[in-house]
């Protein structure tokens, strides 16, 4: 007689729960108090033979719900430790990562070892007058795209973070220094309009100023 492997597998795991005395993840199973206690009673050769009785015991019922629920949660997941890799490799600070993932120093430093990432000490350098209009100007256009208002997106949004990628990407320059930049550029522009609103209007920049107190992208 051939055994069933569904029987197999769920009378291997019911009797390994018994054996350490967790009752109740016998009865998760589905099993009665007294099937339980009967089949603890067997010796290993009953339960042997038991497995190879043709008649199938063991059904599989599935959670359709649960198991939607758990791979949108697993693909989530990936799709976030994806992002935060791309983050690190165009070069996110610690400050960055902290703001949009929660993460850890200790955290980002060790995704960097796993990465073979080593950060070089001091500032680094900021972008040129010319760089700086071609970011900003680029920068509006991108965000546009997402439905948002220049003057109004928030810098701190996983839209905004993923336009700043693109721009680190084409540019080249550290993600850590075109996010303070689009933080200093929007500061500015809210002064404007605070302005404007009080009754004294004053005309944009045609680029905002550089970011002069760029912190260490660590």
């Amino acid at each position: 007689m051939s055994d069933s492997p569904l029987n197999t597998a769920v009378l291997h795991q019911v009797m390994t729960h018994l054996r350490d005395g967790d009752f109740r993840r016998c009865l998760e199973f589905g099993f009665k108090e007294d099937e339980l206690v009967r089949l603890n009673q067997l010796s290993f050769s009953d339960i042997t033979e038991l497995t190879r009785m043709p008649v199938r015991f063991v059904k599989i019922s599935i959670n359709h719900d649960l198991l939607g629920k758990a791979l949108g949660r697993l693909q989530e997941e990936g799709a976030r430790a994806q992002l935060i890799q791309r983050a690190i490799q165009l070069g996110a600070s610690i400050e960055m990562l902290n703001r949009f993932f929660g993460i850890t120093s200790e955290e980002v430093s060790a995704r960097r070892r796993l990465l073979g990432i080593t950060i070089k000490t001091g500032r680094p350098k900021m972008p040129e007058v010319e760089e700086l209009h071609q970011i900003w100007t680029r920068w509006q256009s991108l965000i546009t795209k997402t439905g948002a208002k220049p003057e109004h997106a928030d810098a701190n949004s996983l839209d905004s973070l993923d336009v700043m990628m693109m721009l680190a990407e084409e540019t080249g320059k550290p993600l850590a220094v075109i996010w303070k930049l689009i933080h200093e550029w929007q500061a500015d522009v809210k002064q404007i309009l605070e302005r404007s609103s009080r009754g004294k209007p004053k005309s944009p920049r045609k680029s905002p100023s550089p970011a002069s107190r760029a912190e260490t992208a660590r």
